[in-house]
């Protein structure tokens, strides 16, 4: 007789470490999550058609500033595009593929920390490393590898904090609203108007302080 007792509670013993590790397999390792070659490369098509997309409208915009001030508009520079979609498809959007999937593994629950952690550590650690990779790219293939450290000393920490002003928002807006297959699409339309909009204010900038220096 209690031999007889004792066995149920063996069973519910066992069921209870199955169950646990039946919740530990569904989540799975993190490089189960991200394996295979479908997932970055669709997320390189996407950042690096949305980062050409950026730049064609950039120029676009800055050819109408100067017009606009009496200027002559310079010339479509196709090889700079070609730059851009390749950083989108070689670097940021495999980049954020495996960051994005990396917090979701982390950070999977659906709450205020959570979320703020997100926002913090994609501005923090996400964003210094991007601009750097972008100041490394554009110099790079123009030939200028030296300029590379002063641009990434003179030009990060200030880039980074000025971007707070719309990537705070944005990042926010895809971890609370975007599901996580989306969420590189989201990013790279927005790293597209952003990218528009700083040259367009460059150059406008640029432009009012040569006339004030006449």
């Amino acid at each position: 007789g209690h031999l007889w007792h004792q066995r149920p509670q063996r069973g519910h013993c066992c069921r209870r470490r199955a169950a646990s590790g039946d919740a530990l397999s569904n989540k799975g390792p993190y490089l189960d999550k991200v394996k295979g070659w479908r997932g970055p490369l669709r997320a390189g098509l996407t950042s690096g058609s949305l980062s050409a997309a950026g730049d064609l409208l950039a120029q676009f915009l800055t050819g109408q500033a100067a017009k606009s001030q009496g200027n002559n508009a310079a010339p479509y520079d196709p090889f700079r595009t070609l730059r851009m979609f390749g950083f989108g498809f070689c670097w940021y959007g495999p980049y954020q593929y495996y960051w994005y999937n990396l917090l979701d593994f982390f950070l999977s629950a659906r709450n205020t920390t959570n979320f703020l952690a997100k926002v913090a550590l994609n501005q923090l650690a996400l964003a210094p490393v991007t601009l750097a990779a972008v100041f490394a790219w554009n110099l790079g293939l123009t030939g200028q590898w030296a300029a590379v450290p002063n641009k990434i000393a003179s030009d990060l920490v200030p880039s980074m904090i000025n971007g707070w002003k719309f990537w705070v928002p944005a990042a926010s807006l895809n971890f609370y609203a975007i599901p996580l297959q989306h969420q590189v699409l989201c990013m790279s339309c927005c790293g597209m108007l952003w990218t528009a909009y700083l040259s367009y204010i460059s150059t406008v900038s640029i432009k009012q302080q040569q006339q004030q220096q006449q």
